[in-house]
């Protein structure tokens, strides 16, 4: 039986007035939910899909739901924008020449969408501005898979694309990154991924500018958009975080769907090393 299918679909209107959906396809995403009750395996490898889980629990609790994800996901409350809501795969402007826009898997703050686009983001005009980029991980490493310079990854990425975040002329103030993986992987003893290194890293500012300044990829500078001249100056604003996939389905909110999402979790989401 198809119970949380069935329930997303009934409350796919309700769903959508907190959860934004840019690239993502709320269709498809329900109808592999549907496969996987039908007898899918315990182990449900499909980190978009638990994405979308997790926002679709988050989005059923309204503005109190999404501050609950933002506390979970910055490790504090933040000030409640204008408009809050969940952003599901979204495109921030690209900071670099010759680089696809970053598809970020979540995202949270001070956002509005990107005037004549179907998934583009921009800061949203406000007194004080914040944002909570995630980088989501099942099984998956970060990609190095980058056409015009080898070295690049994705982690490094996601945190430029944060950190030059922007409005019209104005820079977000506060700065979030979040990357969210099975606990498996935060609290293994030995490393097995590339963004456990590069985590480590990134928490020392020089060592992130390193690797920023390493690129070989233009900046982008145009009439709307401007590179920040001092990359190092912004990194004060940014925090690093890693919360888990466990942690965000122990705590979501009460609602017609938490009952379907909490056995759907304890029954497809024992990833490898769940306890």
């Amino acid at each position: 039986m198809n119970r949380l299918a069935e329930a997303l679909k009934k409350n796919l209107d309700e769903i959508n007035e907190y959860l934004y959906v840019g690239s993502g396809d709320s269709d498809s995403l329900i109808q592999r939910i549907e496969r996987q009750e039908r007898g899918g395996s315990d182990d449900f490898d499909e980190e978009q899909v638990w994405t979308f889980l997790v926002g679709s629990a988050y989005a059923m609790g309204a503005e109190q739901g999404v501050a609950r994800l933002t506390e979970l996901l910055t490790g504090s409350s933040q000030r409640v924008p204008a408009s809050p809501r969940i952003w599901f795969e979204v495109l921030p402007m690209p900071p670099r020449k010759a680089e696809r826009n970053t598809h970020l898997d979540l995202a949270l703050g001070t956002i509005s969408a990107r005037e004549g686009t179907d998934s583009g983001i921009e800061l949203d005009d406000a007194e004080s501005t914040w944002v909570c980029f995630c980088e989501m991980k099942w099984y998956s490493d970060i990609s190095t898979s980058v056409k015009h310079d080898a070295h690049r990854n994705q982690l490094a990425r996601v945190i430029e694309n944060a950190l030059c975040f922007q409005g019209g002329d104005k820079y977000v103030d506060n700065v979030h990154v979040t990357l969210v993986t099975p606990k498996t992987f935060r609290n293994a003893p030995r490393r097995s991924r590339l963004y456990q290194y590069k985590f480590d890293d990134y928490r020392v500012p020089s060592q992130l500018i390193e690797d920023l300044e390493a690129c070989t990829l233009e900046h982008r500078n145009q009439s709307d958009w401007s590179y920040p001249s001092d990359l190092a100056k912004r990194t004060e604003n940014l925090s690093l975080h890693w919360a888990t996939y466990d942690e965000l389905f122990e705590n979501i909110p009460d609602s017609p769907l938490a009952e379907e999402l909490t056995s759907f979790w304890r029954q497809h989401g024992n990833h490898q090393g769940r306890v």
